[in-house]
């Protein structure tokens, strides 16, 4: 086997590797202080294959990038030792035992960190379940330390859903099998024959039933989910303890649309901010188009009265004769906003990405495929939010 700088020359860079930056005790800049690293570990979206001319192709599958490398077949089983967390001192041994010198590991393992193709870090976090949503977030970020963390606050969190039917069921089923462990849901409807069309986890036999008892059954059977139902209308005096059991939950999510949704995010958005909890207006759907509503963080963003003069009201009005509508729902369209409500709970839960729904509030419309977003901001004067410190770490 040859022993010079030949293991990977970058080529799409068509330059050969530079003498590497750091020593050999690898500095890690974190949170604005040098710290040893002590650990490496190839990213888990990183597929990599050798091609008859030699040449290693590293593929990033949630980032659509490739990077090409030319070398030995040795590289391949250097990122497969890496697929575990491994010491300076491993990775030196690795390299003894297959007769590359110390100085060629710190050079490769520079070159794949600045190339994110590995994390580094001082906790030893890995992939330990089959999870895609792991995979999926740890390719937003190049820090073990980041991860673990990360994985804890998801282990450890508690969601609140005020409100389960189209919208809200559904909100609970995704979290529930991305492994969320623990859901508060709220709503005192029974299940009625109208709702199984647009609906799904409800079934015939369930009709009559109460949602929160059925979903319950339902999620915790399927995933394991520790489940909390509380069968309480939402009124405009907020129960002592539905704010008590809110006070518990990592991020509560508004999904319920009686009286409104406006009307009920008036209601209890400010205890919510208040207590310093994140939550999500989910906003509703109606016809071709679904509110998004938008994502609140106490002392970092605008609260739901910051946005007041963004929200489009109906009129209303004393009604002398009145004719019954049926407003329609389209599966694809309840389905589009909670897409937006998922993502931004799993961004506030593990702050690896930044919300989508800050600051504003939108409309996605369906017949368009567009998305209206009306921007929004903290009012400094605000007397419901303007007094809140923020205690939230800011994102990656």
């Amino acid at each position: 086997m040859c022993k010079t700088l030949y293991i990977w020359k970058q080529q799409k860079m068509l330059i050969k590797m530079k003498k590497p930056i750091l020593s050999k005790s690898w500095l890690l800049l974190t949170g604005g202080e040098f710290k040893l690293a002590q650990y490496w570990l190839k990213q888990p979206d990183v597929q990599v294959e050798e091609t008859e001319h030699g040449q290693i192709i590293c593929t990033l599958l949630n980032r659509t990038e490739s990077i090409v490398y030319e070398g030995l077949s040795v590289f391949i089983n250097f990122l497969k030792y890496l697929q575990e967390p491994r010491s300076f001192e491993e990775l030196l041994s690795w390299g003894k035992q297959h007769e590359i010198s110390n100085e060629l590991i710190e050079e490769t393992l520079q070159t794949l960190v600045n190339d994110k193709i590995l994390l580094v870090g001082n906790l030893p976090w890995k992939l330990t379940v089959d999870s895609r949503l792991w995979s999926y977030l740890a390719a937003q970020t190049s820090s073990l330390d980041k991860l673990y963390n990360s994985e804890q606050a998801w282990n450890s969190s508690r969601v609140g859903i005020i409100g389960v039917g189209g919208v809200g069921s559904r909100v609970a089923h995704e979290l529930a099998a991305m492994g969320i462990p623990s859901l508060i849901l709220i709503d005192h409807d029974d299940v009625s024959s109208h709702n199984l069309t647009h609906q799904p986890l409800y079934a015939r036999d369930s009709v009559g039933k109460l949602k929160v008892n059925v979903l319950k059954d339902i999620l915790h059977n399927r995933y394991g989910t520790l489940i909390e139902g509380l069968a309480s209308p939402i009124t405009q005096e907020i129960s002592p303890l539905l704010l008590e059991r809110l006070n518990t939950c990592s991020i509560v999510i508004l999904c319920a649309d009686e009286p409104s949704v406006d009307i009920l995010a008036s209601w209890i958005t400010p205890h919510l901010t208040k207590f310093n909890i994140p939550h999500i207006v989910g906003g509703g759907y109606h016809g071709h188009s679904t509110s998004t509503g938008t994502t609140v963080i106490p002392g970092l963003t605008g609260c739901w009265q910051c946005y007041d003069s963004l929200i489009e009201k109906k009129e209303t009005y004393r009604s002398f004769q009145h004719i019954r509508g049926v407003s329609g729902s389209f599966n694809p369209l309840i389905q589009v906003l909670v897409s937006f409500i998922i993502a931004d709970t799993v961004s506030v839960i593990t702050k690896l990405t930044k919300p989508l729904l800050t600051n504003g509030v939108g409309d996605f419309n369906l017949e368009t495929g567009k998305f209206n977003w009306r921007a929004g901001s903290r009012d400094e004067k605000c007397e419901i939010c303007s007094h809140i410190t923020n205690h939230y770490v800011n994102f990656t």
